[in-house]
């Protein structure tokens, strides 16, 4: 491998580790961003699968066209560029004018509202209109120089760090910006591939960094394939013919006498259905006997006996109620 190639891998593994995502490689870095560098050494080896020493790490910074890191004292940290939260140091007094490139569209917009860092914890401001033109010709087609006059902002209370290369800041209110002319020459930015991963990781490649690729692009499919599954699912619910209703079968004889599902009947139940489902003998009445009155006997009238009034009075009211008469 080119020392160039070299360079560039090591250098674009550093700025994933030490800007964005350094619990990825179990990496600490301190409030400032610095990280051991024994640590990272380690974690660089693992991720190449081979030894990565010091003075290639050290070769690779160097080889920059700008200061983007810097060692100190057994530590390494990137000096801008984080999305993760870091302590920039104390303010630092800028120059009188800084420079910023970017898409004319976003300089339109910066006139109305004003500088933010947006995605990064703060602005990255060159110190030469000719960086700031560079910067823009990368970001749009069409793209402008926006001139933030720096030492004025910094006496209204806005701060700025000193990065060598540039400088960082805080948001910058509109009062302090000029948005110069519109250039046509810039890039235009073809659509990333799926080849490679943030950071130019290489999907599928050797170490840790593939094996986690690996593992979202399995992940990835297993959701697409669920997906599917539940479409065809739903497809057939939809060609699914509505079910219709069956009239009830008629139940045979044999099982109604049986007492339905289960013989759930009892022995008197089943007996009470086939006596109901019997045909009732036709009884002839029998002849009524003919009785013979008996002649009624003649009594022959017993004389009345004398009684007191009062008792045939108590007789006759005794045979009104209860006497069988």
């Amino acid at each position: 491998m080119s020392d160039n190639n070299n360079h560039e891998r090591l250098t674009r593994k550093l700025a994933y580790m030490l800007r964005h995502q350094p619990e990825e490689f179990d990496v600490e870095v301190d409030k400032f961003g610095f990280a051991d560098l024994e640590d990272v050494l380690d974690a660089l080896s693992e991720e190449f699968d081979e030894d990565i020493e010091e003075e290639e790490v050290a070769a690779a910074i160097e080889a920059g066209d700008r200061p983007r890191y810097e060692i100190v004292d057994g530590n390494i940290r990137a000096l801008y560029g984080h999305s993760i939260k870091v302590d920039p140091g104390e303010p630092t007094e800028p120059p009188e004018e800084l420079y910023l490139g970017m898409g004319s569209r976003d300089a339109d917009r910066a006139t109305r509202s004003g500088l933010s860092a947006g995605r990064r914890n703060f602005l990255h401001l060159a110190t030469s209109e000719e960086d700031a033109l560079e910067m823009g010709r990368r970001a749009a087609p069409e793209y402008a120089v926006v001139t933030i006059f720096a030492r004025d902002a910094w006496e209204d209370g806005v701060s700025f760090y000193d990065r060598k290369a540039l400088y960082l800041s805080e948001a910058i209110p509109t009062e302090h910006l000029e948005v110069g002319d519109v250039h046509t020459d810039g890039e235009r930015r073809e659509r990333r591939g799926r080849g490679r991963g943030r950071g130019g990781r290489d999907r599928g490649g050797r170490g840790r960094g593939g094996r986690r690729d690996d593992r979202r692009d399995d992940r990835r499919d297993d959701r697409r394939d669920d997906r599917r599954s539940e479409g065809r699912r739903d497809e057939r619910r939809d060609e699914r013919p509505a079910r219709r209703e069956e009239a009830p079968a008629e139940t045979a004889p044999e099982a109604a006498e049986a007492g339905g599902f289960g013989g759930g009947l009892s022995k008197e139940a089943a007996e009470a259905q086939r006596q109901e489902k019997a045909p009732e003998p036709v009884m002839e009445p029998a002849p009524e006997p003919v009785m013979e009155s008996a002649p009624e006997p003649v009594m022959e009238p017993a004389p009345e006996p004398v009684s007191a009034p009062e008792a045939q009075e108590e007789s006759d009211q005794g045979a009104s109620f209860g006497s069988g008469l």
